[in-house]
């Protein structure tokens, strides 16, 4: 891959994280000025075609920067790529927002698909994307790159298949967007006791995921979805911590309780998990004891 020179903008930073986006709307993120992430390409599939920015079949028309106020979770600043998709002469205005929070480290990306209905009527599987922003190339950079990865997938809250490996252009990240879950790299020299990102999709959770197309991570709408509504959005997250791996993922967490006004309340209070719950509750009856003569799970 040639070596990018990111001059354009510098959309903000917290701590050592630090986003990136150059005039070819080409995108990095650092931690402490070392590349962890590198954009690839921005892509729709539409009237059972592929428009992408790869052949300029999805232009890339300007690039703008703004910064605006949650009310819940404050302030950020944005940089706003502006694409333009043209079907049968008419031209739709697709906008990909990469945004920076001022109040937590973290940066979340948004694809706006425009004012027109998006159709296919030969969709694509349901464990690839239909929409491609944002994506990153899977790549050790160069011989000191040293960052691994693991992710949920399956069953069991995502338990059943999750998996690790090296982050090189061999490693199979996703296996099956459909039931894949976050994707956390962290830095194996540092034994994932420091900088660490966690990704994962920020909206439509039942209509997005993440997969993999040779050596690249993407994120959008699921492929087997033949519609996809005029005026629709998508976004999805890359939250940092520089306090390891576990104190990562819980502040990630509470990151997205907090962006959906969602407490640990009910979990609480659940009766199964506090009194019956032998997987989930230490204390609980069957976590010490199974039925006589067999194991938990026929138990």
């Amino acid at each position: 891959m040639h070596q990018l020179l990111f001059f354009f903008l510098i959309l903000g930073c917290w701590g050592d994280l630090k986003v990136l986006v150059n005039e070819k709307g080409e995108y990095q993120i650092s931690i402490d000025n070392n590349p962890w992430l590198r954009s690839s390409r921005t892509a729709l599939y539409v009237d059972n075609i592929w428009y992408s920015t790869d052949d300029n079949s999805l232009p890339l028309i300007n690039i703008s920067s703004t910064q605006g106020e949650d009310p819940i979770l404050g302030g950020w600043n944005e940089t706003q790529l502006n694409y333009d998709l043209t079907r049968n002469g008419t031209h739709t205005k697709i906008i990909g927002r990469i945004r920076q929070w001022h109040l937590f480290s973290a940066i979340t990306f948004h694809l706006e698909t425009g004012d027109r209905e998006m159709i296919n009527t030969i969709p694509l599987d349901m464990n690839h994307v239909r929409t491609v922003f944002p994506s990153f190339d899977i790549e050790q950079i160069d011989s000191y790159d040293q960052r691994s990865f693991f992710t949920y997938e399956g069953e069991m809250a995502g338990d059943d298949q999750k998996h690790a490996g090296h982050w090189n252009r061999s490693a199979e990240v996703i296996n099956a967007g459909m039931i894949a879950g976050p994707v956390v790299l962290f830095n194996q020299t540092q034994r994932g006791g420091k900088d660490v990102l966690v990704l994962s999709p920020f909206s439509r959770f039942m209509a997005t995921s993440f997969s993999q197309t040779n050596s690249t991570l993407e994120y959008g709408v699921v492929g087997s979805m033949t519609s996809i509504p005029a005026n629709y959005n998508h976004s999805m997250i890359v939250f940092y911590s520089s306090k390891g791996i576990r104190e990562t993922i819980r502040e990630w967490g509470q990151t997205m309780q907090k962006a959906y006004n969602r407490t640990n309340e009910h979990r609480l209070n659940d009766l199964t998990i506090n009194y019956l719950g032998y997987y989930t509750d230490n204390g609980g009856y069957y976590y010490y004891h199974s039925e006589i003569g067999v194991d938990y799970e026929r138990t």
